[in-house]
């Protein structure tokens, strides 16, 4: 079809409809000009609903006649009053007719830019078809973690070398609880404007989980990723303004390069995800890359750890528990056991947790692999029970299982399976537990404690918050961190480090736990202070069951 438009009329529809189209890539986008009186309509749209051409008259085709019979009452209800100024937006649902004569629903949500009299200039938006609306975000009108990994898997399939970056920013829920969720939304949306504005079409940008967006390139380099994470980080940490409140947000990052098709798209994410946690928690949000970040060639890990992903999908093949035995730090005889996950096959040999738990513990799948854990453990201490009636046992339980509805109830069931008496059994929480809500995290532990079950955390003294944890959290037990015993054996301020937390561990909890015991010196010094248990190369590595049953032949 062809249109007369006037020139500079058609350079400001042009120019706004483009601006329309970065922001939603991959969705329809629709422009009308008001004052120029015709409207222009992404290509896609020319395609799927047959339309007559891109730039069309507004006189010259009804969208109505697109419309299912039942919906065009309901579309010019929220038209009208577009048109005649006394509505800002709109977001409405109805069926389109489409090329093959079938009716498809559609979401179309969109403003009112209006002129300098006032009155309505411009009326645009976007179209989404609610048949794909899994694939996108509703708050920020990007593609999401669905279309992210479809994307992802199709340049590896193409054999691409492609670069993802993932960046997220601090305190949402913060600003949710002080403004609402509805000024929280606001502010991710500006957050993808501005994602958005600093790549332009030189990346494609998905929202993720939460307060994370992932960018995805087979054409930059990792030099130039690394510069826009920096671009990001600066702009996002001069603020975001919303209704006249500044934001400053702290920025955090990872980033992972993937040069095979070796890996699953779900297993690159956890790693990449892997690499943005290390960023936010350890680094101060500076830009993590996952290449080098595990100990051994990215390459290689990749493969290894989407070959022990698929298993924990296949009823867990090739884990195994090892035991780490508790030693009683007065008496030297072991009371116990911590349980540990182990991996193995022919190829590989045993891989030990180090090298893939960091990644697997914020992995959705990581479901099945911590039932795994508990049950196992369960049926091998029913076992060492039967050697020693007073065998203590210790499993290692993660955020993501907490933070699920159905742990307390999973643990109960794999109680009651197994027989294990659960006064004889301890629960270590991992040092990242006590980010969880606070309310949550009283609940759960409350309830242990109805079935005399032990609640430990690990990684005590790393960090201020370690500490506070235990003011609000009834917990039994800490695990000290091994690094605080690096150089109690010779330096006196050390030393005084150790006695200092020790004495305040012992003011809040019953016990205290101390790993990486590798030395009779530092034995000797440990029972200076109020630790109760230790463990370490010094008493036993990890041993098998078998190992472990035969300590007590």
């Amino acid at each position: 079809m062809t249109v007369n438009m006037d020139p500079l009329q058609k350079q400001k529809l042009d120019d706004v409809f483009d601006a329309f189209s970065m922001l939603v890539r991959g969705t329809i986008v629709s422009l009308m000009h008001v004052e120029g009186g015709f409207t222009r309509y992404s290509a896609s749209a020319v395609d799927l609903f047959n339309l007559p051409g891109e730039y069309i008259p507004n006189g010259a085709m009804d969208w109505n006649d697109y419309l299912h019979p039942e919906d065009r009452k309901r579309y010019m209800d929220v038209m009208i009053p577009l048109l005649e100024g006394r509505a800002q937006t709109y977001d409405i649902t109805y069926r389109v007719r489409t090329k093959t004569g079938e009716y498809g629903n559609f979401r179309a949500i969109g403003a009112v830019l209006r002129g300098d009299t006032g009155e309505p200039s411009l009326i645009g938006g976007a179209l989404f078809n609610e048949g794909l609306s899994n694939n996108i975000d509703p708050v920020t009108v990007l593609p999401n973690k669905n279309a992210y990994l479809e994307q992802l898997t199709r340049l590896m399939h193409e054999g691409k070398s492609v670069f993802s970056l993932l960046v997220g920013i601090n305190g949402l829920s913060e600003i949710n609880q002080v403004h609402g969720y509805t000024y929280g939304n606001r502010v991710l949306q500006e957050v993808a404007w501005l994602i958005q504005e600093t790549v332009k079409d030189r990346c494609a940008v998905y929202r993720t989980d939460g307060a994370t967006f992932a960018l995805l390139t087979d054409a930059l380099s990792r030099e130039q990723i690394t510069a826009i994470y920096d671009m990001l980080r600066y702009r996002l940490q001069r603020g975001i303004e919303i209704n006249g409140i500044r934001n400053i947000l702290a920025a955090n990052g990872g980033m992972i390069a993937v040069f095979s098709n070796e890996a699953e798209a779900s297993t690159v994410y956890a790693c990449l995800y892997y690499a943005y946690e290390e960023s936010r928690q350890h680094k101060h949000g500076d830009l993590v890359d996952f290449n080098g970040s595990i100990n051994y060639d990215q390459s290689h890990s990749l493969e290894r750890i989407n070959t022990i992903r698929d298993c924990v999908g296949d009823d867990c093949r090739g884990f195994f528990l090892e035991y780490v035995p508790v030693i009683d730090a007065a008496t030297g005889r072991t009371n116990g056991a911590e349980a540990t996950i182990a991996w193995k096959d022919e190829q590989s040999g045993r891989v030990g947790p180090e090298q893939f738990m960091p990644i697997l513990e914020r992995d959705f799948i990581f479901e099945e692999l911590g039932d795994f854990i508990l049950r196992q453990g369960l049926l091998d201490g029913a076992k060492f029970l039967e050697k020693d009636p007073g065998f203590l046992l210790c499993l290692n339980v993660y955020r993501i299982q907490l933070e699920a509805d159905y742990f307390l109830e999973s643990l109960h069931t794999f109680l009651r399976e197994t027989g294990f008496p659960p006064p004889q059994l301890s629960l270590k929480f991992a040092s990242d537990c006590r980010y969880i809500d606070a309310n949550r995290m009283r609940e759960i532990i409350d309830r242990l404690h109805e079935d005399q079950i032990l609640v430990i955390i690990d990684g005590f003294g790393s960090g201020a918050d370690s500490i506070g944890f235990l003011k609000s959290a009834p917990v039994d037990a800490v695990c000290l961190e091994s690094k605080f015993l690096h150089g109690v054996e010779e330096n006196a301020r050390d030393r005084d480090i150790l006695e200092y937390l020790t004495k305040l561990a012992a003011s809040c909890v019953k016990h205290i736990n101390v790993k990486g015991v590798d030395r009779a010196s530092l034995r000797d010094i440990l029972r200076d202070y109020p630790v109760t248990t230790m463990q370490g190369a010094l008493f036993a590595d990890p041993l098998s069951f078998e190992q472990m049953l035969a300590r007590y032949d």
